[in-house]
């Protein structure tokens, strides 16, 4: 006996000298990161707690899916941390890598194994579940209770309302005013900045001038998106407290209202807050009626609704297609057995958003997709190359040089945003719409004989977007009313009447998750699903994962909450995701046992 407790004594020692050299490890090769010893002990004491909640259930790694899915995950993480620190937001250069990096990887690849399983294991902990699920709950998610939902939803408005006061009547972006300005005919239309919200932005301006003040259209363009995102995000909360611990619950109602981010996207005149909460939407009614109760999406009435969301979440934002086209293949392939409804209703729904945007758009405003706006990481590929003074045909030159002469380059690339060079004054924006062939020509083209730099731009291009931390706050938050020809102006009251610079205070109280740590819960959430055996759960994750891809594969910039605000509205329930798995069970069986004991 005495022997056994010298070993187990001798064993935990090993374990915490690990941890804790694991640790100095870590944050020896973050070049951000100083070497606190209070926060390189905390890390190290949590590998060393790590190791032992896993030492006590190594069962665990005798499933195949688990094994196969830490090690994925394992692997992409290493990846991230090794590949992202070659990258730096304040510098454009993508570093080389050396020998040494496949030390860092395989450091990484052991941190990215231990959070997978750690975390896999926790959630289905019997313990962990009992404290954290929801007690007596309907496996079908039971009935609105609406008295719940209101209280949520005026508490949001309450903790918001006060933005409002501080920046009234509202906030108008860049991007906002050239939607006021084709409303009221100071611009021609176009589909670059949709349509549809165009007509509410600009149109609440044009009723607020129709009423003898301008403002009072930003103003009520503030309080009806203010109140609706505050019953939207009410239904959340209340969806969410009938399917775990409220407790879970009221980390949610303290995340939406002490965050001032939350606030601010509430009233600013920018079309992802509701295109986010569409989003969210319809995930929670994917789960309900196509993932608890698969019969329940065949009905008639939820078919409509699904297509009615699909085409406002299109109609709202231009990627929203991309996404409907994803979720409507998954959908086709889940219900394969009684295929006809659901391929009809995907298929009409596409339909309609395509005619919307397309002929009725093209028709009515005379408003076309511009196609400068779908090619933007390509574009991005090709100017590296010049840059780079990569391998390029006479061809490839003469074609580069009608879309900008060819030392202009130069003074407009910027790896980390397409937006100086397609907006440059010398970019030739009709030629290219003349040559779209010869532009996808000239990228294949290059990318034949320039392969390396294309990898390296694309990762700068996307960086924001899949590595964790290295944001800038680019397109993060607006605080004011652009300058404009229509005396939209912000009387800013604490400022006008009382002289308390409470903007200024304001601004420097903003802060911002880093959009791949977002990016990674999601990524996380899906492979837990694939290794539980409950793959129909990853389907309202695919809203989220879907909007993502569109990023990944034509994003304007490396950087933007806003791009990605459905992740940050999606905070709550991705983090508490797991608690609506469904234990196998071996883990329910493992559940009333604790309940007993």
């Amino acid at each position: 006996m005495g022997n056994r407790k010298r070993l187990n004594a001798n064993q935990d020692i090993f374990l915490l000298i690990l941890g804790i050299a694991w640790a100095n490890l870590i944050f020896f090769h973050q070049e951000n990161w100083k070497m606190d010893p209070w926060k390189v002990g905390i890390i190290g004491l949590g590998i060393y707690f790590c190791i032992k909640w896993l030492g006590a259930r190594r069962e665990v790694l005798k499933d195949s899916r688990m094994r196969a899915g830490s090690i994925f995950f394992g692997l992409l993480f290493a990846a991230m941390v090794v590949v992202g620190e070659k990258i730096h937001a304040g510098d454009w250069e993508f570093q080389m890598f050396s020998a040494g990096d496949i030390v860092w990887l395989i450091v990484y690849f052991g941190t990215g194994m231990l959070l997978f399983l750690t975390l896999s294991t926790f959630f289905f902990d019997g313990r962990m579940r009992n404290l954290m699920e929801r007690t007596g709950k309907d496996e079908k998610g039971g009935t609105c209770r609406k008295g719940n939902w209101l209280l949520y939803s005026i508490v949001f408005m309450l903790f918001w309302t006060p933005v409002l006061f501080i920046y009234y009547p509202g906030i108008v972006p860049e991007d906002a005013t050239v939607s006021i300005a084709m409303v009221l005919g100071d611009l021609p239309w176009d589909n670059h900045f949709p349509v549809f919200y165009s007509l509410l932005a600009g149109g609440s301006v044009w009723l607020g001038r129709a009423l003898g003040n301008p403002n009072l259209g930003v103003l009520l363009y503030s309080l009806l998106q203010l109140v609706s995102m505050a019953f939207l995000l009410g239904y959340f909360l209340e969806w969410m407290q009938r399917r775990i611990h409220r407790f879970c619950t009221y980390f949610a109602l303290a995340f939406f209202c002490t965050i001032p981010v939350f606030g601010n996207y509430a009233i600013v005149m920018w079309k992802d807050p509701w295109y986010s909460g569409l989003l969210l939407l319809l995930g929670m009614f994917l789960y309900d009626k196509a993932v608890l109760d698969r019969e329940a999406f065949l009905k008639r009435k939820n078919l409509v609704l699904y297509g009615v969301l699909g085409v406002l979440i299109s109609l709202m934002r231009n990627n929203g297609i991309y996404i409907m086209i994803l979720i409507s293949v998954v959908l086709v392939y889940m219900y394969r057995k009684r295929v006809k409804r659901v391929a009809l209703t995907c298929a009409v729904t596409i339909l309609c958003i395509c005619t919307i945007t397309g002929p009725v758009y093209k028709g009515v405003f005379s408003a076309e997709n511009e196609f400068v706006e779908s090619i933007g990481i390509p574009l991005q590929q090709m100017v590296r190359v010049v840059i780079k003074d990569g391998n390029m045909t006479k061809e490839d030159k003469e074609f580069l040089n009608h879309l900008m002469p060819m030392e202009k380059y130069q003074e407009y690339y910027n790896p980390f945003l397409v937006d100086p060079v397609k907006w440059a004054p010398e970019f030739h924006t009709d030629y290219l719409n003349a040559h779209k062939a010869a532009f996808f020509q000239t990228w294949f083209s290059l990318l034949k004989s320039n392969f390396g730099i294309y990898v390296e731009q694309y990762l700068m291009g996307t960086y924001g977007f899949w590595h964790i931390g290295g944001d800038t706050p680019y397109e993060f938050v607006k605080t004011q009313i652009a300058a404009n020809d229509w005396w939209l102006y912000q009387i800013a009251p604490l400022e006008s009447y009382f002289n308390y610079a409470m903007q200024e205070k304001m601004s420097g109280k903003y802060d911002f998750m880093a959009s791949g740590l977002l990016v990674w819960i999601a990524l996380y959430d899906v492979l837990l699903c694939w290794v539980k055996r409950k793959s129909r759960y990853i389907l309202p994750l695919l809203i989220m994962v879907g909007n993502w891809l569109t990023l990944m594969i034509a994003t304007p910039t490396a950087f933007g909450l806003r791009y990605i605000f459905i992740m940050m509205l999606g905070v709550p329930l991705l983090v508490f995701y797991p608690l609506l798995l469904p234990p196998s069970e071996e883990e329910a069986t493992s559940r009333k046992k604790h309940i007993s004991m």
